[in-house]
C-alpha cells in the first residue's frame, strides 16, 4: 500500500525489496498469515497501529526465519510464530515479525492451523482463561460463534467445561456453531437474543460473555450479565461501539473487560504468551481444538478473501499461503 485506503482500491501486487531486519526483529519466508478483520482497519488507518505507508498488512503470520536483527533469540532455519512487525506485514513472500511475540512452531503442525492457532486462539484463550477466568461449570455467551474468534471461544469453552450459549448470524452458521461444541445456539437475525438467553439461563444471565461483534449486539449483552458476571470486550465487527453505563456495572457488579492481544510483547507479557500457547499446542494434539479454517487463498485471491470478510460471507477463517 502506497496510501491509506480501503483495501479494494489501495492494496496492489508488487515485487518489492525486503530490507534486512532491525533489532528485535526476525526476517521469515511467510508460509501463512490469518486474513483479519483488522486488517481492513489497518489499511484504512484506523486501527490501534497505524505504521504509515509504504505498508504491507497481514498481522499474524508464521514461517522460516532467514534473518535476525539484534537481541533475537530465534536462530535462522527456526519456523515461527508471531505478530508481524509492521509496515513488514505477513500478506508477502517474505515478512517481518516482532521476536518478542514469536515462538517457536512444531513442524507437524500444519502452517495455516500453526497461524490461527497463535493469534485467533490465542485471543480467546487470554480473554477466558487469563481476563475472565472463567470456570467449570459457568455458562459462556459468545458472539459471533461461526466466525474466527468466536470459533475459538466456543471451542475452548466447551473444553474449560463451561455451558456454551452460541450467538450466529443465519442459518447455515447455526450448525457449525453447534459443531464446535455449542450447547444452545441461536440465530440473532430470527431469535430476539435477549428473550433467548434469559430463557436459557432461567432469568439469571452469563457469567461470561465474550463480544467480537459490538454495536447493538453489544448493548444488549450487557443486559444478560449475572451477578460478578466478566464481559469481554473482544471487538467491533459490526461496525459499531457500544456503551457500558457506570451505574448499570455498578448495580449489576458486573465487569467490563478489555482484550487486546497483539499488545501484550509490547507490555512485558512473555509469561502470559508462553503459557497460552503451551495450553493451546496441548489442546489442540488431545483433540479438543481444530481450528476452523475454512479457506486458504494466494496473493492473488486477498482483495477478494478481504471482501468477503468484510460482508460476513466467512465462516471460520481464511488463511493466505503464498
Amino acid at each position: 500500500m502506497h496510501e491509506l485506503g480501503h483495501p479494494s482500491v489501495s492494496l496492489r501486487l508488487e515485487d518489492v525489496d525486503l530490507p534486512e531486519p532491525g533489532p528485535g526483529e526476525l526476517a521469515i519466508r511467510v508460509e501463512a498469515t490469518v486474513v483479519n478483520f483488522a486488517d481492513i482497519l489497518l489499511c484504512q488507518g484506523i486501527y490501534q497501529d497505524r505504521p504509515g505507508v509504504p505498508m504491507t498488512p497481514g498481522l499474524e503470520t508464521c514461517g522460516t526465519v532467514v534473518a535476525t536483527g539484534e537481541g533475537t533469540p530465534f536462530a535462522v532455519g527456526t519456523r515461527v510464530v508471531g505478530m508481524a512487525s509492521l509496515p513488514w506485514g505477513g500478506f508477502a513472500e517474505g515478512a517481518f515479525v516482532k521476536a518478542p511475540s514469536a515462538a517457536a512452531s512444531p513442524p507437524d503442525i500444519p502452517a495455516a492451523d500453526a497461524t490461527v492457532l497463535w493469534g485467533t486462539y490465542m485471543t480467546a484463550h487470554t480473554a477466558l482463561h487469563r481476563r475472565a477466568n472463567l470456570q467449570p461449570g459457568e455458562t459462556l455467551l459468545v458472539h459471533g460463534a461461526a466466525g474466527g474468534v468466536g470459533s475459538a471461544a466456543v471451542q475452548l469453552g466447551a473444553a474449560a467445561g463451561a455451558t456454551v450459549i452460541a450467538t450466529v448470524g443465519g442459518a447455515d452458521k447455526v450448525d457449525v456453531a453447534r459443531r464446535l461444541g455449542a450447547h444452545h445456539v441461536i440465530d440473532h437475525t430470527t431469535t430476539d437474543v435477549r428473550t433467548a438467553v434469559k430463557d436459557l439461563t432461567a432469568g439469571r444471565g452469563v457469567d461470561v460473555a465474550y463480544d467480537p461483534v459490538g454495536g447493538a449486539l453489544g448493548d444488549t449483552t450487557r443486559s444478560l450479565m449475572a451477578w460478578e458476571g466478566r464481559l469481554l470486550v473482544i471487538g467491533f465487527a459490526s461496525g459499531d461501539i457500544p456503551t457500558y453505563p457506570a451505574n448499570h456495572i455498578l448495580v449489576k457488579n458486573y465487569s467490563v473487560i478489555g482484550l487486546h492481544w497483539g499488545a501484550y510483547a509490547d507490555h512485558g507479557g512473555r509469561a502470559a504468551i508462553d503459557e497460552a500457547h503451551a495450553d493451546l499446542e496441548r489442546l489442540y494434539r488431545g483433540g479438543l481444538v481444530d481450528p476452523l479454517v475454512t479457506a486458504t487463498v494466494g496473493l492473488d485471491g486477498l482483495p477478494d478473501a478481504l471482501d468477503a470478510l468484510e460482508h460476513r460471507r466467512v465462516i471460520g477463517r481464511v488463511v493466505l499461503t503464498p
